[in-house]
């Protein structure tokens, strides 16, 4: 018989190794804008941990830029994080993604916006959590509008963009801003311009389709032109300006500012003026774009159970109301709670930027959703800027992003 100290060593030792295999470590892979958003990052994963004490997290940040070439690392080597941060599930990583559908439950993914809960979805599965949307709109210096003498339209009259060029023009000469306007360089910023004019790529229901009438998309393109022309920096469009976007109206240097809705954070931290969310102008058609980000769970795991719980957690109605209101976006979860800021401005935002995606065509939301988009974001951005710049004409670039639009449907086959 064993003497009992020697029992009782091996029964402590035992536990231990109990213990230390149901601790799980879940490697995650994110991208922030800054610094703060890294630090509420975190903040938020110690929540977690600390409901639940046996799961930590290895947080590696990687730029928004370099995700797809990090997947693609990933995919040659076999070795896959466990969970990720990715505004696309790109085919790289298809094989690994783990079907929540199974894991969680078929009727799950009906909790979230329909646009972006469908685009979690990809040959019956739902290989994707829908975290966190996003909508892209105007936002307006109050002040400036009120030193002009100058009324906004309440946010259900709006007004188009042959109404608000001209006035917004006339609010920064009267009240000394120096830019009318400023837009983010980006593709998905620009073609809602494209859709407030009832432009888009493919079909609004399967099976997907090319539905580009080119001679509409060239006239529109030829109005966003002017409209660099008219009221943005010089060369913010051409990539001759380093001027950011961004950081002109949050110095009140702009009167108005064609963004997204994860920009109000930051604008009710750090804008010392008055400043609202829309309205948004339209052209023939009032229209947002869905955008926003997925977080996604790979098959490679040894923690998987560990894993679905979080993103469980995480999309649950109630983290989802904080987590839109720490980080300035609209919740993706149907079910949360309204998202009260201490901010009013910020508050209003968020109603006003939702209900402008809640009132878009469905193409704004199916554009987004095929997978097939993802290949022709790179042609939009490089054709515009082209075409901004009069090196190629409107019709060249528009004919290379239906090209490019083309081209994703035979690759996809």
């Amino acid at each position: 018989m064993k003497p009992l100290k020697t029992l009782v060593m091996a029964a402590t030792a035992m536990a231990m190794t109990i213990s230390f295999a149901a601790a799980s470590e879940l490697k995650i892979v994110w991208y922030v804008d800054n610094d703060q958003e890294e630090a509420n990052t975190r903040a938020l994963l110690e929540q977690y941990t600390k409901l639940h004490p046996d799961t930590t997290f290895n947080l590696e940040i990687t730029p928004y830029d370099g995700m797809i070439q990090k997947f693609q690392q990933y995919a040659a080597s076999g070795i896959m994080p466990d969970l990720s941060l990715t505004s696309s599930m790109e085919p790289v990583i298809r094989p690994f993604l783990v079907d929540l559908s199974k894991e969680i439950g078929p009727e799950w993914i009906n909790d979230f916006v329909k646009g972006w809960g469908d685009g979690a979805k990809l040959d019956g599965k739902v290989i994707a959590a829908p975290l966190r949307v996003t909508s892209t709109g105007v936002f307006l210096n109050v002040d400036a509008f009120k030193k002009a003498g100058v009324a906004i339209p309440d946010q259900a009259t709006g007004w188009t963009w042959d109404e608000f060029i001209p006035k917004i023009k006339e609010v920064a000469e009267k009240s000394g801003t120096r830019y009318p306007l400023v837009w983010d360089v980006s593709a998905s910023r620009w073609i809602v311009h494209e859709y407030q004019y009832g432009n888009h790529i493919y079909t609004e229901k399967e099976p997907v389709k090319v539905v580009m009438d080119e001679a509409a998309w060239t006239s529109t393109l030829d109005k966003f032109i002017d409209i660099t022309k008219a009221a943005m920096p010089p060369g913010l469009w051409t990539g001759a300006s380093s001027d950011n976007p961004k950081e002109i109206f949050t110095a009140g240097q702009a009167v108005a500012y064609m963004s997204g809705s994860w920009q109000i954070a930051g604008l009710a931290d750090n804008a010392h003026f008055a400043w609202q969310a829309g309205p948004t102008p339209r052209g023939t058609v009032a229209s947002s774009i869905y955008g926003g980000d997925y977080i996604v769970a790979f098959n490679t795991s040894q923690h998987l159970p560990e894993a679905v719980e979080f993103i469980k957690w995480i999309t649950s109605p109630e983290i989802q109301a904080q987590y839109a209101k720490t980080f300035g976006i609209i919740p993706a979860n149907l079910k949360a709670p309204p998202v009260k800021y201490d901010n009013p401005a910020a508050t209003n935002a968020i109603k006003a930027m939702q209900n402008e995606l809640n009132a878009s065509p469905v193409y704004a939301a199916t554009d987004q959703a095929w997978p097939q988009m993802q290949a022709v974001w790179g042609t939009v951005k490089t054709a515009v800027t082209q075409a901004v710049a009069g090196q190629i004409s409107s019709a060249e670039a528009i004919s290379q992003i239906k090209k490019a639009a083309d081209a994703s449907l035979e690759a996809s086959k």
